[in-house]
């Protein structure tokens, strides 16, 4: 204790301990949160580390995320470590358990070893379990130096196979696997476990407090793995604490499902902004100070915390309603001629924000030729509808009121163009309950990408007994690309500069500019949709 004193000052010191097996998710945003959050609140600082104790599942790739991800949200690492930089005093350690008899070397298969462990709850002995120290010793030397196969055994720690906490029935502490390590390279062959690890490199960087997600209570229980392996050891134990994770409605969190996703191409790549991996939130326009802001309101708690997918967009609608210019864009678009335009320019100026005059106007040329959505139109009005319809009259947002005179068909039957009139003196008039957004040919040719949820029920799930495949509850209408959608050429400024910012397109919701996006072909993600728009099935209300 005086040791672990005199490395903290008496400060607190938390980890943040990902593996590098894949990106991180919005869980890890809340994990972050408080691992980071609670240390600085008691003028501590919290350790990054990587648990990267299994190279046949972890990349460079996945640790060069993770690092961009914590700096992306904001958070300053006092140190970033790794468990394989432990990997010399991890088998140092090991070699203390079996000279105390505390571990032995197994050559059971896992079927075997579960019959095993029945027998010695029916007090029989089981094979490996007594082995001497000196055939332990010798056992483990040759696993290190590459004289067995892999799965041929492992080294297990000798617990309490009668215990009510299942991580007491003899866990692996190493295993053997002959793959080079993101690290550490070809140096080791046996890799010490998470259950091994975790606690020991928590005490070897005197960590205070070892905050975990609930899955973990068993093995951090007073009777459990973490403090039976320190006391083992007799080393310093750090105060455990369990919290909820966090999951969200219409998605997975599952590292395995999420895999299944990327490498079964069900989505394109762990960025795809369908996903709530970090990567895939930062690409779909979330920003940092929105994920943070939902992460604090979430608390800390115990219970159950999976929480529906509009709560979240809320925080991020809350967020940009003051922050994101008004722009124009028609994605979907028909051809609306006005026959009685009166040539010349026709200009409306319209707010680059409703709310702050200061940020100034936009003018758009109201031509003789406009666009309007295709969904904007209906041959034939219909009851509740406020949208465009021969006879009927709507409103140009920002501009005058149009009456809708014929319309013409292609031969599948789809229309064409559409015929209307204007009315010059309506502006000043109270609007038509349809008002309708527009564009013009200066408008700029792009691609509009909207994504929806990523699933069709809110808690994606399996049967044991493969009833259910959780993979045919994937929404086929996650992602729907406009090609050829017009965007007010005020946007384009913003076009070669990706995720840098986040503007409405009246009507249609909060975007921000793609990875893919260029000044020449411009690429805009829906980050989310109007906050009236999840209610509102009809135009104008």
């Amino acid at each position: 204790m005086a040791d672990h004193l005199a490395a903290t000052g008496g400060k607190w010191r938390t980890r943040f301990p990902p593996e590098p097996n894949g990106y991180l998710h919005i869980g890890h945003a809340k994990a972050m949160y408080f691992d980071f959050g609670v240390a600085r609140k008691r003028g501590g600082e919290t350790i990054l580390r990587f648990d990267d104790t299994n190279p046949a599942a972890e990349k460079q790739e996945y640790i060069d995320s993770i690092i961009s991800s914590v700096k992306w949200l904001g958070h300053e690492p006092a140190a970033t470590t790794y468990s394989s930089d432990y990997f010399d005093k991890l088998y140092e350690f090991a070699v203390d358990l079996i000279k105390s008899g505390n571990a032995y070397v197994c050559f059971q298969n896992k079927e075997q070893t579960f019959n095993s462990r029945k027998l010695l709850q029916s007090f029989q002995k089981i094979p490996w379990r007594n082995t001497s120290v000196e055939e332990n010793l010798s056992l483990f030397e040759k696993m290190k130096n590459r004289e067995f196969k892999e799965g041929e055994c492992c080294l297990r720690m000798k617990g309490d196979l009668r215990s009510d906490i299942p991580s007491m029935w003899d866990l692996a502490a190493y295993r053997i696997k002959y793959e080079t390590h993101p690290h550490s390279g070809d140096k080791w062959c046996i890799y010490p476990t998470y259950d091994y690890t975790h606690c020991l490199v928590d005490s070897l960087e005197n960590i205070t407090h070892s905050l975990c997600t609930l899955e973990f209570e068993s093995r951090q229980a007073p009777n459990g793995s973490y403090y039976w392996l320190l006391d083992a050891l007799d080393t310093y134990k750090p105060v455990t604490w369990e919290f909820s994770r966090c999951n969200i409605t219409y998605n997975v969190m599952s590292k395995r499902k999420l895999n299944t996703l990327v490498t079964k191409g069900y989505v394109n790549g762990w960025d795809d902004p369908r996903l709530l991996t970090l990567e895939g939130l930062r690409r779909r326009g979330y920003t940092p100070s929105a994920i943070n802001k939902f992460c604090a309101s979430l608390g800390v708690t115990r219970h159950d915390n999976t929480q529906p997918i509009s709560r979240l967009e809320n925080v991020v609608r809350d967020e940009m309603k003051d922050s994101a210019s008004r722009y124009f864009a028609v994605l979907d678009p028909v051809k609306v001629n006005i026959t009685n335009h009166p040539g010349g320019e026709l200009m409306c100026e319209a707010p680059v924000h409703p709310s702050f005059a200061e940020r100034g106007m936009r003018r758009i040329d109201l031509k003789p030729t406009i666009f309007i959505e295709r969904s904007d139109f209906k041959t034939e009005d219909v009851d509740g509808y406020f949208g465009l319809a021969p006879g009927k009259t709507v409103r140009l947002q920002f501009g005058y009121n149009i009456t809708c005179t014929d319309f013409k068909t292609h031969d599948d039957g789809s229309v064409s163009e559409i015929n209307a009139t204007i009315d010059m003196e309506s502006r000043a008039a109270k609007p038509p309950k349809g008002i309708l957004h527009w564009a013009t040919p200066d408008f700029v040719k792009g691609e509009c990408r909207l994504y929806n949820n990523l699933f069709t029920v809110e808690i994606p799930d399996e049967e044991d007994d493969g009833s259910v495949d959780w993979l045919t509850q994937i929404n086929p209408e996650s992602l729907v690309v406009h090609r050829d959608a017009l965007l007010e050429p005020g946007l384009i400024e913003f076009a070669s500069k990706p995720l840098e910012t986040q503007v409405q397109l009246q009507r249609l919701g909060f975007f921000t500019f793609d990875n893919d996006s260029t000044a020449d072909a411009p690429v805009l993600n829906r980050i989310v949709t109007l906050k009236e728009s999840a209610s509102r099935k009809t135009l104008g209300k």
